[in-house]
Order: C-alpha cells, then sequence, then structure tokens
C-alpha cells in the first residue's frame, strides 16, 4: 500500500483536528461536539470515487454522526492512501455508499499471474471500520463480508479507538532503553570503513533483541515476494532482473540506527521502520529520483542521494566520436543530497547535481561527502547544506560509495572514491579538496570497472581494497574479476588476484569486500561465487558457488561476520557459512531477490531490504539453527 508520512502528535492533537475527510486530502471544517451537518454519504461516496479512479486497496468506513471518528478516519485515510466513506445510518450501508465500494475495487488490468510494476494488485478494498455497534450495526459488517469483502473493526469508541489510530498513524519511536544493541550513527556503506555491519548487543539488552525478530514490509512498489519478475517476458531472465533492483526496489542494505531501520528505495521513497515491530514510522517522498544507497546517519540527520543509471544520448555519443577519449557524464535524470531529521522525516536541506549521485555519501567530523556522475566530490556542511568545496575527480563514479582513511603518521584524513573513464580509484583531502594520490592500475579494466564498487579499508593495516571487471573477451563475451590490494597511504598495489572468468554481468560488474581478521570476503557475479582471501598477499583461501544464482549473477553485496560466522545475502537465499572454511551452515530462503545487499546485524535479527522492494527482520536462528548469540 502506499503510505505517506502524516504525524499526528498525541491524544489531544488526534481530537482536536477540527476537520473531516471525504477521501484523501479533501477535509471540510466541523464541530467535533454535534453531527457534521450537510456531510452525506452521497458526497463522500462522489468524491471518493473521483479520488481514486483506478481503485484503492484500503476504505475507511465511519457514521456521519460520528464527527471524532470521521477525524480520525482523515488521519488513518491519508497515512493507508485509502478512501473515507460514510454509511447511510446505523443499519443501512446505502446505495451511494454500497456503489462506491464497487468502484474502488481494483480492476484486473493484465492476465492472471503477471506482475504489474507501480500498480495496485487487483481485488476488493480491506474495509476499516470506525464506530461502535450503535453507530455502525454488526449487520453492516456482515454484509460486508458476504460480499467477499475483508472487514475489521478497529477499538469500538473513546481513548481506545484514539490509540489505535494513532498507533497505526504515528507509532512511537523507539526508546533508549529498548535499543541498547543499535549503534548511535552509520557514517559510511555498510556502516564503516571494513564493512562489517554486525553489532554486538549487552547482555542487559531487551529480550527482543537477543532472540531476533520477524517481520515483512511493503514498500510502495513492492512487488509479491513469490512473483516472478516483471518484464521477464520482454527482458528474460538475464534483463529483467537488473531493471527490478534499477528501477523498482533497494539496490543495497538498510542502515540500523536507534532502533530504526532506514532503507531507501528506487521508488523514490525514504522509510523509516521501527526494528522491533516493522511498523512504518516515518516516510518521505517522492524525492528527485530513484535512490539507491544506504542512509547515512549523523546527530539525528539522514543524508541520502538520488541518481539514475542511465546516459544522456549526447553523451553517448560525444564519447563515440572521440573514440572513447572524451569525459563522460553519467545521469539522465534529475539528480540531489538530501538532509533529514531522523526522527520525524522533515526535510532539512537539498543541493542538485549535474550528474548522478547514485552512491552513497559519507559522513566525516561534520562534512557530508558525496560522489557524483558529473565527475566531482562534494563536500557539505552537515547542518546547513552549505558547499565546502568540490574537487574534479577525473572520471565519473557510478555506484562507488565514497571511504574513509586516516593516516596514523600525518593524521591526515582522505576520502577514498572510484571512478569510471579514467578508470582509477582517487584519494581526496578530507579537509580542502586536494588529490593526495590517484591509483591508475595497470590492469586491462573493463566497462565501469572501479567507478562502480566502493572500496573497502582496513585502517590498522592501512589497506585499501577494491576489485573492478577485467580482460573483457569481445569473441565470447565473458570476463574476469580481479580483486586488489592497495597501500591506503599512496595508492600504491600491492597484491592483485584474478578471481575467475565468466559471463560479463550485465549490471553493477563488482562485488563490495569486507574484511575481519585478515581475511578479505569478496563475492564475485562474474562467477556467482564467494571468495575468502588472504588479506596479506590475495591468496584465494575457499570458494563457495552460489545456488540458483541465475544468469544476470550474484554475490554483489558484501558479507557480514557476527557471532563466529560469515552471513550473505545473494541471489534469492541468505546463507551462513563457517568462515574459516566456506562449508555452508544453513540458508533461509525469504522470497525475493537480493541485488548489491548487506545483511545488517542487531544481536539476533538480521535486516535487509531487497529488489522486490520489501524490508525484512529475519532471526538468525531461522538462517543458522545452531548459531550462539555472543554479547559485548
Amino acid at each position: 500500500m502506499n503510505k505517506t508520512s502524516m504525524m499526528i502528535l498525541g491524544v489531544a492533537g488526534v481530537v482536536s483536528l477540527g476537520f473531516m475527510a471525504l477521501g484523501t486530502g479533501s477535509s471540510v471544517l466541523a464541530d467535533n461536539h454535534k453531527a457534521a451537518d450537510g456531510l452525506t454519504a452521497e458526497a463522500t461516496a462522489q468524491m471518493a470515487v473521483r479520488l481514486f479512479p483506478s481503485g484503492t486497496k484500503t476504505v475507511i468506513l465511519c457514521s456521519p454522526t460520528d464527527s471524532e471518528g470521521i477525524a480520525l478516519g482523515q488521519a488513518l485515510a491519508t497515512k493507508l492512501s485509502g478512501a473515507l466513506l460514510l454509511v447511510d445510518n446505523a443499519h443501512v450501508l446505502g446505495q451511494a455508499t454500497e456503489q462506491a465500494l464497487a468502484a474502488l475495487s481494483v480492476p484486473q488490468v493484465a492476465p492472471a499471474g503477471t506482475v504489474q510494476p507501480f500498480q495496485l494488485t487487483s481485488g476488493k478494498p480491506m474495509i476499516y471500520v470506525l464506530g461502535n455497534a450503535q453507530q455502525i450495526s454488526p449487520a453492516i459488517i456482515a454484509g460486508l463480508k458476504a460480499q467477499g469483502y475483508q472487514v475489521e473493526r478497529l477499538a469500538e469508541q473513546g481513548a481506545g479507538l484514539v490509540r489505535e489510530i494513532v498507533d497505526q498513524v504515528a507509532p512511537a519511536l523507539p526508546l533508549p532503553p529498548d535499543t541498547a544493541g543499535f549503534p548511535r550513527n552509520w557514517p559510511v556503506y555498510a556502516y564503516g570503513p571494513s564493512h562489517n555491519s554486525a553489532f554486538k548487543i549487552p547482555k542487559s539488552a531487551p529480550e527482543w533483541e537477543k532472540v531476533g525478530v520477524r517481520w515483512n514490509f511493503a514498500e510502495d512498489a513492492a512487488v509479491p515476494l513469490n512473483a516472478p519478475f516483471p518484464d521477464l517476458a520482454n527482458l528474460g531472465e538475464r534483463g529483467a532482473p537488473v531493471k527490478m533492483t534499477q528501477n523498482l526496489g533497494n539496490a543495497v542494505g538498510v542502515s540500523a540506527v536507534n532502533g530504526i531501520i532506514y532503507a531507501e528505495s528506487d521508488d523514490y521513497h525514504l522509510y523509516a521502520l521501527d526494528a522491533k515491530t516493522g511498523a512504518l514510522l516515518w516516510q518521505t517522498g517522492q524525492l528527485a529520483n530513484n535512490l539507491m544507497g544506504n542512509p547515512i546517519v549523523a546527530n539525528n540527520m539522514v543524508y541520502v542521494t538520488a541518481g539514475d543509471t542511465g546516459f544522456p544520448f549526447s553523451q553517448v555519443l560525444k564519447y563515440e566520436l572521440s573514440q572513447g577519449t572524451s569525459t563522460l557524464i553519467r545521469g539522465l535524470m534529475y539528480s540531489a543530497i538530501y538532509a533529514f531529521n531522523a526522527q520525524t522525516g522533515r526535510m532539512v536541506w537539498r543541493q542538485d547535481f549535474h550528474g548522478n549521485a547514485m552512491p552513497s555519501p559519507v559522513y566525516y567530523n561534520g562534512t557530508v561527502y558525496a560522489a557524483t556522475g558529473g565527475g566531482h566530490l562534494w563536500a557539505f556542511n552537515a547542518q546547513t547544506g552549505a558547499v565546502k568545496w568540490q574537487t574534479a575527480l577525473q572520471g565519473f563514479d557510478s555506484m562507488s560509495s565514497p571511504n574513509v582513511y586516516t593516516n596514523p603518521v600525518t593524521h591526515q584524513t582522505e576520502i577514498v572514491v572510484g571512478t569510471s573513464d579514467q578508470n582509477h580509484v582517487v584519494a581526496v583531502n578530507a579537509t580542502n579538496g586536494s588529490i593526495l594520490w590517484t591509483q591508475k592500475t595497470a590492469l586491462n579494466i573493463f566497462n565501469t570497472g572501479m567507478g562502480d564498487n566502493s572500496p573497502t579499508v582496513d585502517q590498522a593495516r592501512n589497506l585499501i581494497i577494491q576489485d573492478s571487471v577485467v580482460n573483457f573477451d569481445k569473441a565470447n563475451h565473458t570476463t574476469n574479476l580481479a580483486i586488489y590490494a592497495m597501500n591506503a597511504a599512496t595508492g600504491q598495489v600491492l597484491w592483485a588476484t584474478d578471481l575467475g572468468r565468466g559471463n560479463a554481468p550485465p549490471a553493477y560488474k563488482a562485488g563490495v569486500s569486507m574484511i575481519h581478521n585478515g581475511v578479505v570476503y569478496v563475492g564475485s557475479p562474474v562467477t556467482s561465487t564467494i571468495y575468502a582471501l588472504n588479506e596479506d598477499n590475495g591468496k584465494i583461501l575457499w570458494t563457495f558457488p552460489i545456488k540458483n544464482a541465475g544468469p544476470a549473477g550474484a554475490g554483489r553485496g558484501n558479507a557480514v561476520y557476527a557471532d563466529g560466522v560469515l552471513w550473505v545475502a545473494a541471489g534469492p537465499k541468505v546463507y551462513a557459512l563457517n568462515p574459516q572454511t566456506g562449508q555452508e551452515l544453513g540458508s533461509y530462503t525469504p522470497g525475493g531477490r537480493f541485488g548489491i545487499v548487506n545483511p545488517v546485524i542487531v544481536g539476533g535479527t538480521m535486516y535487509l531490504d531487497n529488489s522486490y522492494d520489501w524490508v525484512q527482520a529475519i532471526p538468525l536462528k531461522a538462517i543458522d539453527p545452531s548459531v550462539t548469540i555472543h554479547y559485548q
């Protein structure tokens, strides 16, 4: 269902709203202490049908004599993007309302079994009844159920009804005592420079954090988790998953801060969910473009970037006429960086870009940094959005989320980012934007290369790990994936390892790596395999082939190490692996498919999102029943 973030601040705020809804976005003034003069069931029916010409999944049914219930119904209808209708009287639904309900059913416009993104599933709307038995009789409800409607009467009257509506429209924000194991900020893609987004909880943590929770939240464009890929007939099994990840669902993983799960989706919205229950706390959008990153959270602010994967024809032509020597700008539509209040979703500031803004930004020391398809790294004041500086990277950023490294000798902090055309990794002075070093590898990089992958930083060992597709064979359209280590202070390549040849991936052609205890874990969509490598020399320690990866390839998202287990979301499954041997310890199929998704683990729960536009919470024991949760 499409949900709008209407926040109601308390019981008194609900009762004193002082208006009644005639469907989403329409209202008339009313006296909360007497009947709604002149408000008829026929009028509300006519307006509801006009407001929802293609039907709706939700209808709020109220009594015309219950002004407080109508005010509450307006809040619920706004939140659920549903219509508000009135009964004729306590015992009669009324012809106008009955006809409106039929008109508000979502029509069947495609053959059964096909999936149409951004279109409601056909069928009758769910009906929520507000009012007690004296206001709307059980006979009306029984009649609706006999017609095939699903009907639920909310708490019948008074404070109970107010509380239930508030809980649905504006659930209470998580409190610190109930979120003991969660981080207080999320500064970098996949949480930290090493990309290991796992968090031990204290023994004093609440029981739900220890045992784990399970819930599914459908975002605005959610496709049923067991459905085939949309547009499968036209694009096939290689193209359909890519289109879905880039234009419909969640490209990368979620962020978890202070008991709130933040998820940004290609459906143009940013969501904040209660980590314990999955309840929607707030939602903002539509924004300027697809949202493809981890939300960055710091000091009660959430930072996201919006951009797309397209190239304007003028850029393609320019590149061809120059025989591949011209610098390209990636990004077809609008792009921007946004800052929102972390608790309410209210926009604080926005800055627009030339070129896409697909990668996640990074927060460091009061500054937010964003790399773009226009070929620049930007630095903004985190509180105001004022531009501090911008630096030309001599290449565009595709999906390479910047990372952070601080030199232990000079104490100089650098922002590290990969670029395409030219294909290189660049280190930029975090204070003034000057280029510290540029690593122009001698590897034969293919396509978007380094700009399509986020570098991983091992601060303790002064290393940067990056991987890129290399050595494309035009004859059979195969390629290799090479992973290499660089000196973080100079960019010097220390070792490089070929991870194997396979079909060239159709999109996001690399895999985000994760470092733990001297081992680099990385997946390759070229071979659809997870690898463990010795961080000192790049030697492959073990491999794990991903099952049912599909022709688009799998293994793009980084693994996570927690509780002595390596956790991976790849293809249609979540895996628990022995980090020393690669042996499978357990697996789970939550529905949908994973793109560049990194699991996020807090205590006994794994938080994920997927290409089908869902956010999910899964107990770790559902994946590996033998796992033992470790505490701080």
